[in-house]
């Protein structure tokens, strides 16, 4: 991490009087750069605890540190943070930042003063495909669990390191396999393909022919094309949401998908114990599953050995706690989780950032030897999908990557309705809604539902029930 700190003081010195290079010039770059950490990233899986321990209270002090000299919004909030001292212990004492924190005080958070929102605002409209900003930065947008919109932006080493945490598993099982060890894999993704999302840009940005052949299947496609497609390229590995894993493992055993997949890798949603049981029905394949936020990147994934997901305690601290942001114990659901990226100290470091996902921590040991803690898979329900009889089947990615690219739109509620949906919008700007409903008319045609009907309705804020956790999409049966 010091290193990274070091260039970042020394790039930011030089203001805008920077050389683009063309996007295909720093992709191989970065994916060189990835290669070489591939070794370290997998050797930190055999760590002892000690060790991850020390190496999160290194970090933690150079994140801090760098933060109060760096941010101005840091700089202030943690004035009486002594960074030589601070321990994961002691972290307690700096008060949690939400969401509303980062997106209200953005500008002053940066560490790099050319990162501005409107600047990354900017870079996001005009995305089409996977692009680097001032030639070292990503910029994602989220909606989240909470219905907020928010932006995550990561530095060049971030965006390697956000990418091993998520693959480093799916690594390890391809150079275990003696028959894939000394070959690329050939995979398929059935995501987001919208760049603007961390799943839609970083296999993109290292996508590596000598070692992955990845076949993209954006979410948004009609359930038979994703289908024809994969028997087309016969998967050795599926990445892909968990409720269209679902789908395909029912289409596998009706006989419509004919695959034998080795392994299957799910993410960004729960992974239900039904989910589970269709997929062993339909595939004999171990299971992984991922626990990923835009802002902190891949948080946890499972090892195909035991139950449960492994936090990556070697480049994150994260604190289960209750509603009021107390420690829960093992095998207590937390109402909450703190967590603080120690691998993204520029330009927008977050400490102790709120995300709204409940974990429960669990306290036996995992049979693949690793001493990263274990948490159980991700509580929640599988009921975002929008089932419309004697039509189709509509992911919720379908509205949450149209409306998460309008800047104004704070947050949001997707109602369905028998002919489409309504939908709440709480806006702090302009936002052109005839222009906005045209657009999901058309997103829902191609994905099979024609003269859909949709409503969208300025509202000054969105209703929350007592637990405070906004439910973004609301199916027609609930």
């Amino acid at each position: 991490m010091g290193n990274a700190v070091k260039r970042d003081v020394r790039d930011r010195s030089a203001g805008n009087a920077h050389r683009s290079e063309s996007y295909e010039t720093l992709r191989q770059r970065h994916i060189q750069d990835m290669r070489a950490r591939v070794p370290h990233a997998l050797e930190r899986l055999s760590w002892t605890a000690e060790r991850l321990k020390v190496e999160r209270n290194e970090r933690l002090r150079q994140l801090v540190r760098f933060a109060k000299e760096h941010s101005v919004w840091h700089r202030t909030r943690l004035k009486n943070v002594d960074s030589d001292r601070i321990t994961e212990d002691s972290i307690r004492d700096i008060p949690p930042m939400t969401k509303r924190d980062l997106m209200e005080n953005f500008d002053a958070i940066a560490t790099d003063p050319r990162v501005t929102l409107d600047i990354c605002e900017a870079h996001l409209a005009t995305l089409k495909s996977d692009a680097y900003l001032m030639d070292r930065y990503h910029v994602n947008a989220s909606g989240g669990s909470s219905g907020r919109r928010g932006l995550a932006v990561f530095d060049w080493e971030a965006w390697t390191e956000f990418y091993l945490m998520f693959m480093r598993q799916l690594i390890h099982w391809r150079i275990s396999s003696s028959g894939l060890r000394n070959r690329p894999i050939v995979g398929a993704a059935v995501a987001a393909q919208d760049p603007t999302h961390a799943s839609g840009s970083l296999p993109v940005t290292f996508s590596d022919a000598s070692t992955s052949v990845w076949h993209r299947f954006p979410v948004t496609l009609p359930l038979d094309e994703i289908v024809e497609g994969l028997n087309r390229v016969q998967p050795e590995a599926i990445v892909g949401y968990p409720s269209l894993v679902h789908q395909l493992a029912f289409a596998a055993q009706r006989g419509a998908l004919q695959i034998s997949p080795g392994l299957i890798v799910c993410s960004s949603e729960p992974l239900l114990p039904e989910i589970r049981a269709a997929v062993g029905e339909a595939w004999r394949a171990p299971i992984l599953n991922n626990w990923a936020s835009t802002e902190a990147g891949a948080m946890a994934s499972s090892c195909g050995k035991g139950p449960g997901l492994h936090l990556s305690d070697d480049v994150l601290i994260v604190e289960a706690v209750d509603a009021q942001g107390r420690p829960v114990g093992l095998g207590n659901r937390s109402a909450k989780v703190l967590v603080t990226p120690l691998f993204n100290p520029s330009p927008l470091p977050v400490i102790r950032y709120e995300i709204t996902d409940e974990i429960t921590l669990l306290d036996e040991p995992c049979p693949c030897g690793s001493a990263h803690r274990l948490v159980a898979d991700i509580e929640g329900r599988l009921d975002d999908m929008f089932e419309y009889p004697g039509r189709t089947s509509v992911h919720p990615h379908i509205f949450r990557s149209r409306l998460g690219k309008e800047r104004y739109i704070v947050e949001y509620q997707v109602r369905q309705t028998a002919r489409g949906a309504d939908i709440d919008v709480h806006c702090n700007g302009p936002v052109e809604l005839d222009r906005l409903r045209s657009a999901l008319i058309d997103d829902l045609r191609r994905v099979g539902l024609p003269e859909s009907e949709i409503a969208i309705a300025l509202v000054g804020r969105i209703e929350r029930p007592a637990s405070g956790k906004l439910k973004r999409f609301v199916p027609l049966q609930s």
